[in-house]
């Protein structure tokens, strides 16, 4: 060691804990991402910062450079704060930060002490560690970024299934896990099922329904879609749909297409569980409509017998745009009755052009069409369920 540097060491060392300190009130000032840290990791800064510190002054004292286990380790910090989403400019700034607040108390405190070839070696060293960390940051934070986009999908893709079995239902472990892969769930999504034709993977089919995705932005962090594939079907959680697309998709590859709107955490077990249910058991008639909706399969479950079948629900599925109105209920009733406007006007007293309009209304309420042979058992059925007419 040279002798005029080992003073200086020494007393730096012996205000190690203050110097520290001012290192990381001025990486907060400076750092915007550095200033809301929590006391965890304001203590990771500082004992990586200490380290820092020490090592500069070994290998000013030395003469050295950077051994592989340093450069190993500074690869790790890279890695971790990939981890934790701290962005990498900022990591990096912090050392250069940190690297001129220690030239300005050593200028301050050393002035007369320090040769001025000391002080080009001191300012050479940290140039050379600010240059060989900082690639070794890189490359660990690029490599763990790499790693952790790839494993994140993979695990949205485990969430996405363990809601929809059921495997996630407290709100607690649901919030810690999303917390873990920086993401948020929408108050409410889109879940769609596909039956893949033959010689179609379900893979496949999950990635269609994805392309149905309407265009929007609602936050970096805020998951929008996630595919995945669960008892040979391609379930699909999308932040909205783009409905024509999602219909030419399912003509197009032949998918038969369930698509459950304002499903939530909480509500995703039973959706799914009906929507399974609905591509086995809707027959062929139903899928006339192209892709079924909640209103479908409520009623598919009620006619079938389904543990999760709810009379009042398949009622207010299908009818609530409608079920407050009772002259539009007189006239749907005379409708499902008679079978046509004409009879249906006979019954109720009224012109046939007033319950053809009617009857346009309603099916742009309710999405139905009284005329159309599925159309016309999904309301029945609802009617009945919803309990005697008026």
């Amino acid at each position: 060691m040279h002798p005029d540097r080992r003073g200086v060491i020494a007393s730096l060392l012996r205000d190690e804990d203050a110097l520290v300190s001012a290192f990381v009130t001025t990486i907060g000032r400076e750092i915007p991402a550095y200033a809301t840290l929590d006391d965890r990791q304001l203590q990771e800064v500082r004992s990586i910062t200490a380290w820092t510190l020490r090592r500069v002054l070994d290998l000013w004292a030395q003469e050295a450079q950077l051994t592989e286990d340093d450069i190993a380790l500074f690869r790790g910090v890279g890695a971790v704060r990939a981890r934790d989403g701290r962005p990498l400019s900022a990591v990096l700034r912090a050392y250069r930060v940190a690297a001129a607040e220690f030239l300005d108390q050593v200028a301050d405190r050393f002035r007369d002490a320090v040769s001025a070839e000391d002080v080009t070696s001191l300012v050479r060293v940290w140039f050379a560690v600010l240059d060989e960390l900082s690639e070794a940051i890189y490359d660990g934070y690029e490599s763990t970024g790499r790693y952790l986009d790839a494993d994140r999908e993979s695990s949205l893709r485990g969430l996405f299934v363990d809601l929809l079995l059921g495997r996630q239902s407290h709100a607690g472990t649901l919030t810690a896990r999303l917390r873990e892969l920086d993401a948020q769930l929408p108050a409410q999504f889109e879940l769609l099922v596909a039956a893949p034709p033959d010689g179609t993977e379900p893979r496949r089919a999950a990635e269609l329904l994805v392309e149905a995705l309407e265009p929007g932005d609602d936050g970096t962090t805020v998951v929008t879609s996630v595919a995945a594939v669960l008892d040979g079907l391609g379930v699909a959680l999308l932040r909205s749909v783009d409905a024509s697309m999602l219909a030419a998709r399912a003509r197009e590859h032949g998918l038969r297409v369930v698509r459950q709107p304002g499903v939530t955490p909480r509500s995703a077990p039973r959706a799914y569980r009906l929507a399974a249910h609905a591509i086995g058991a809707a027959p062929d008639l139903a899928w006339g409509r192209g892709v079924l909706d909640d209103g479908d399969l409520e009623v598919l479950a009620l006619v079938t017998g389904h543990a999760d079948a709810d009379p009042r629900r398949a009622a207010d599925v299908v009818l609530g745009a409608v079920a407050g109105h009772a002259d539009t209920l007189r006239t749907l009733d005379a409708v499902l009755h008679a079978g046509g406007a004409a009879p249906a006007a006979q019954r109720l007293h009224l012109h046939p052009q007033t319950v053809r309009y009617r009857v346009r209304r309603i099916a742009a309420a309710t999405g139905r069409d009284p005329r159309d042979p599925w159309d016309r058992y999904v309301l029945q059925t609802a009617r009945v369920a919803g309990g005697p007419s008026t």
